[in-house]
């Protein structure tokens, strides 16, 4: 019985996600969006999955369905995404039209980057990143970063989405210490360390994928 019951739960999402709505309603919050109405994020400094990975995933979403809503940004032509490229990527080639999706609006450029780069960091550590992407996340945290109560705020609201445990900060640093320094200290690297990797992001692409594919 309860493998039936199970079976059946899964057969509901499934109908919800896929666009079944007859008898089932999207969650609350969530939108069902045409995907031709999403773009990538304008900056999306993160390499999409590729080879067997994104294989699996594909194959996950012709099983299950899109399981966690993506996170897109309204704009004046349809939507930007912010959390869920891979999702959508994947949904594509499933085949699906559509996708479920909150939809965020008015915000800046900084609460923005907060929710693409922070939504990744949850789905994989700093250390994983390839160089030119830890580049672009310091470089996000050194020149875009908004102020740390609206970036907690942010981060507390995505790891409920995400069902992950977040760290946050208080805000208060070391006035002995420089901005370099302070980001350094959040993602365990010197001072030193995050000053090269912001040099690494103002490399012209084919610079950044060569250190990526470490031939530099």
């Amino acid at each position: 019985m309860k493998v039936n019951n199970r079976k059946k739960i899964f057969g509901d999402a499934v109908d919800l996600l896929m666009g079944d709505m007859e008898e089932l309603k999207v969650p609350r919050g969530v939108e069902m969006l045409n995907i031709s109405e999403i773009q990538p994020f304008h900056d999306h400094p993160f390499h999409l999955y590729e080879g067997e990975r994104l294989d699996d995933m594909v194959s996950s979403v012709k099983t299950h369905g899109i399981l966690n809503p993506v996170i897109v940004l309204k704009i004046t032509e349809g939507y930007e995404m912010l959390s869920g490229h891979n999702r959508m990527q994947a949904a594509q080639l499933a085949g699906l039209k559509q996708i479920p999706a909150i939809v965020k609006k008015d915000l800046s450029e900084e609460e923005a980057y907060v929710y693409v780069i922070e939504t990744n960091l949850m789905q994989r550590s700093f250390s994983d990143l390839a160089i030119s992407e830890k580049a672009a996340v310091l470089k996000a945290r050194y020149e875009k970063g908004s102020c740390q109560g609206k970036r907690n705020d942010i981060l507390n609201e995505i790891s409920k989405l995400e069902g992950k445990s977040v760290k946050v900060t208080s805000g208060q640093a070391d006035q002995k210490l420089t901005t370099r320094d302070i980001i350094g200290k959040e993602y365990e690297l010197s001072g030193s360390s995050v000053g090269r990797l912001l040099k690494y992001n103002d490399l012209i692409k084919p610079f950044k994928d060569m250190l990526d594919a470490s031939v530099l």
